[in-house]
């Protein structure tokens, strides 16, 4: 049971993956099919400002899964270590992963407003908080 928690993990992974490799087929076809860029330009540090919607997009949400996910995969491993692992955690984890998938999906080809609020925080802050609750949950276990 104790290692089942690293499946959520390693679809993290590969949602993190998935998002750069997105933005890198888009670069790539915008500098060898498109020519709307020289391969020197899209190798900056930030996308040029003429660079497509989604590629800004992609940065943007591969910056972001390098945030709080960050203490998504301390958590698991914290409780693998810990011997705390159980289906309410692995149950939470599952839920925090699709909330980020659905974020990133979001984010990355949609990424709608209302207002100056972006809709992609309906699938952000439920994710936090699911983080929160495991990290809360954890320190309770203890």
């Amino acid at each position: 049971m104790n290692i089942e928690i690293f499946i959520p993990v390693f679809y993290m992974v590969l949602l993190t993956f998935s998002v750069s490799l997105i933005g890198t087929i888009v670069r790539f076809k915008n500098v060898l099919i498109d020519k709307k860029h020289t391969g020197i330009e899209m190798m900056k540090f930030s996308p040029p400002s003429s660079a497509t919607e989604i590629i800004k997009q992609a940065d943007r949400n591969l910056t972001n899964l390098f945030e709080f996910p960050i203490l998504f995969y301390a958590i698991c491993i914290v409780l693998y270590v810990t011997g705390k692992v159980d289906s309410y955690f692995i149950l939470l984890a599952y839920w925090f992963v699709g909330l980020r998938v659905s974020h990133s999906v979001y984010h990355v080809f949609i990424n709608g407003f209302i207002g100056d609020t972006p809709l992609r925080a309906l699938f952000w802050l439920p994710s936090l908080l699911i983080l929160i609750w495991m990290w809360i949950r954890f320190i309770l276990l203890v």
